[in-house]
């Protein structure tokens, strides 16, 4: 019973993570995040919608550590794939950001967005 109960806790601070996203309010939904993970360390989706918002602070070192951790719990997660290249092509790292995108093309080949960051990395590293 405890243990559901603290299940169903980490699912809590993460709709509150997502909420106060939604809002705008990134360093609380963060914060949220952080004792999502801290109550259940292998979910994936708070590792995720963290990575997410600190995208959304321009936080991107810490961004793709947390997109590494969710794609360590769920490696065919496309989207986590994308957004991961999307946070090393806003470091100005675009082989990795390359090598991210194509993993989300290998998993969702039609992944148009996947394509065009792909796209946009490679233009920046002069391979037009």
């Amino acid at each position: 019973m405890l243990n559901e109960w603290w299940t169903y806790a980490g699912f809590v601070w993460n709709n509150r993570g997502n909420a106060l996203s939604n809002l705008g309010r990134y360093e609380e939904a963060v914060a949220s995040y952080d004792k999502a993970v801290e109550i259940k360390p292998n979910d994936e989706e708070a590792w995720y919608n963290r990575g997410d918002a600190l995208s959304n602070l321009g936080r991107y070192e810490e961004a793709v550590a947390s997109y590494d951790k969710a794609i360590e719990i769920k490696p065919n997660d496309e989207e986590a794939w994308y957004n991961r290249g999307d946070a090393l092509s806003n470091l100005g790292r675009y082989e990795e950001a390359v090598a991210s995108y194509d993993k989300a093309i290998e998993i969702k080949p039609d992944y148009q967005d996947a394509w065009d960051g792909r796209g946009n990395a490679l233009r920046n590293l002069g391979r037009n």
